[in-house]
């Protein structure tokens, strides 16, 4: 792995312009939560209680303290969706980039990383139909965008096996909404289209400490804090009055009714803690859980509101692990795959109707080795997000992770 193909690579999937959901959820808050670590740990439920020298999850950032090579890693998804209401159901289809990085270490027990990766996404449409006064009326709903994180973390071992961390993060993005409102009886259809640009900063810390129990099994604990954080969002709303002619519309009529007050707002990111552990011979399995706090209840967003939402604290448990039956380069192929499975439940914090929003969920996938320590990570996750009595998503997410490895920033040697 050299320089030019890195970026190269970097230049060829920038591409954070994309619908990155087709999620009727992501309507609520700032869109849907997107999962913030590697592909890997994604695999193994979420947890991120293992700690690898050529893999960053940069959810705790102490974790790059560990960092042995330069690693550069990308990563993508293929979403299958299911909606399905008490009236309707319908099927979507998106595709993913997850996120890129570029990590190594710097100095003795000293490793950094620069990546980008999305925060929130936003993504549906929906059209629904309803006979007020024996007036039938017809409404779309639609939206995208989303909000993208780029970052800067570092992390160092302070003394064996006990590692400090932390991370800032510029969030930025924009999401834009279009609703029309048409019937029969009108002989124009309105139709709101809204928009805000996102701005603001964010920080992690994080902690981390592995013990040997035994010759072959070792503890690994660790903690992460998110603090809660602001996030100004530029607001814009026209309303337009349009008439049908022939496949498309004629405006008759626009005007910008941004109300004074919410044309600059700022929305609260709401604070997350992560507790994680487990145990295992790194060299052949690992078992582990995480287990996520966070207070969505803190979260508003006066531009964009619904009398049937609201939020609440939200939590999630992560349990999976890895097995690897041969690490040597001399065994067979076959043998030298890392095979990864877990599981997740979270209660997302968002309230629908008076009902909680809960995701459960279950993973498996396999690392095929390259060259040396890079690799090619794919799997699945397979979920169901609420439930049939208002909204239920059943989801089929296909992933795809590379990481390249190689040491860059070492003195060479004669000899």
């Amino acid at each position: 792995m050299r320089l030019p193909i890195v970026l190269a690579l970097f230049l060829v999937t920038f591409a954070y312009g994309q619908k990155g959901t087709n999620s009727p959820f992501s309507y609520y808050g700032l869109g849907e939560k997107r999962f913030g670590g590697n592909t890997e740990n994604a695999l193994m439920g979420g947890m991120n209680a293992y700690v690898d020298s050529t893999r960053v999850d940069v959810r705790n950032p102490a974790s790059l303290a560990k960092l042995t090579r330069t690693t550069f890693s990308l990563a993508t998804s293929y979403d299958i969706r299911k909606m399905e209401t008490p009236a309707s159901s319908y099927n979507e289809r998106t595709f993913l980039l997850d996120y890129l990085n570029l990590s190594f270490p710097v100095y003795k027990n000293l490793g950094v990383s620069v990546g980008l990766r999305p925060y929130t996404s936003v993504g549906y449409r929906l059209i629904s139909k309803e006979t007020l006064n024996g007036r039938e009326q017809y409404y779309s709903y639609e939206g995208s965008g989303g909000v993208n994180q780029a970052y800067l973390a570092a992390g160092y071992e302070v003394v064996k096996g006990l590692r400090f961390g932390v991370s800032g993060g510029f969030n930025f993005g924009k999401s834009e909404w279009q609703n029309l409102y048409s019937s029969p009886s009108f002989l124009y259809i309105s139709r709101e289209d809204s928009q805000s640009l996102y701005r603001g900063v964010s920080y992690a810390l994080g902690v981390q400490y592995e013990r040997d129990l035994t010759k072959d099994l070792s503890l690994s604990v660790g903690l992460n804090y998110v603090p809660e954080a602001s996030l100004r969002s530029i607001n814009n709303l026209t309303l337009y009055s349009l008439r049908p002619a022939k496949e498309n519309f004629l405006i008759k009529d626009s005007r910008n009714i941004t109300d004074p007050n919410l044309a600059k707002t700022y929305l609260t990111l709401p604070s997350v803690w992560d507790f994680s552990a487990g145990v295992g011979n790194s060299d052949q399995w690992f078992v582990g859980a995480t287990v996520s706090y966070s207070d969505m209840s803190a979260f508003s967003n006066p531009f964009v509101t619904s009398s049937f939402v609201s939020y609440e604290k939200a939590n999630k448990f992560s349990l999976g692990g890895f097995y690897l039956p041969h690490n040597s380069i001399y065994a067979k192929y076959w043998k030298r795959v890392t095979y990864r499975a877990g599981l997740y439940y979270e209660h997302t914090g968002i309230v629908l109707k008076d009902k909680s929003i809960n995701d459960f969920g279950i993973t498996f996938g396999a690392s095929l080795p390259i060259q040396g320590l890079s690799n090619a990570t794919i799997g699945a996750a397979w979920g169901q997000r609420g439930d049939g009595s208002v909204l239920k998503e059943n989801y089929l997410t296909l992933k795809v992770a590379l990481t390249l490895n190689d040491k860059w920033f070492q003195r060479t040697k004669y000899h």
